[in-house]
């Protein structure tokens, strides 16, 4: 087994995953935001915690044996990638929103949880390498 495989094989792959969903997220929003006076623009959304949901991640079990049954689905993180789609507008706020459908509110608020979101998988991944640096340096955190 590579050594790099075994160091990164884990929440790495799942924390990259994460910052780029977050990232796209972010211009995401700032698009809806930027363009909330222009008539007839869509709002998007970007799909990325669904798509975990939807494949079973948290139901997947760890084979490290070829003896081992797989359990749950075949689906590794590294492979969950970010959509972006169309979002739906709800007929209460197609009055809301005016002609651009988009509320600024909802849209504001989104913005605030994606960038809670953005910092927790940033310190998770800067407290994984700090723990790496620690282990190889041989000092205790």
């Amino acid at each position: 087994m590579d050594v790099k495989d075994y160091l990164f094989k884990g929440n790495m792959p799942l924390y990259g995953k994460a910052l780029d969903a977050y990232a796209l997220r972010q211009r995401t929003i700032a698009k809806n935001i930027s363009n909330a006076t222009t008539p007839g623009y869509r709002p998007e959304r970007v799909r990325f915690e669904e798509e975990f949901s939807q494949n079973e991640l948290a139901m997947r079990g760890l084979k490290s044996e070829d003896g081992h049954l797989r359990m749950g689905t075949a689906t590794n993180a590294g492979e969950v990638d970010p959509a972006r789609e169309d979002a739906p507008v709800p007929k209460p706020e197609v009055y809301f929103s005016g002609e651009s459908h988009v509320n600024v509110d909802r849209e504001m608020s989104e913005l605030a949880q994606n960038q809670i979101r953005f910092r927790l998988a940033s310190r998770l991944t800067q407290r994984y390498f700090s723990g790496l640096q620690s282990a190889i340096r041989g000092t205790a955190q």
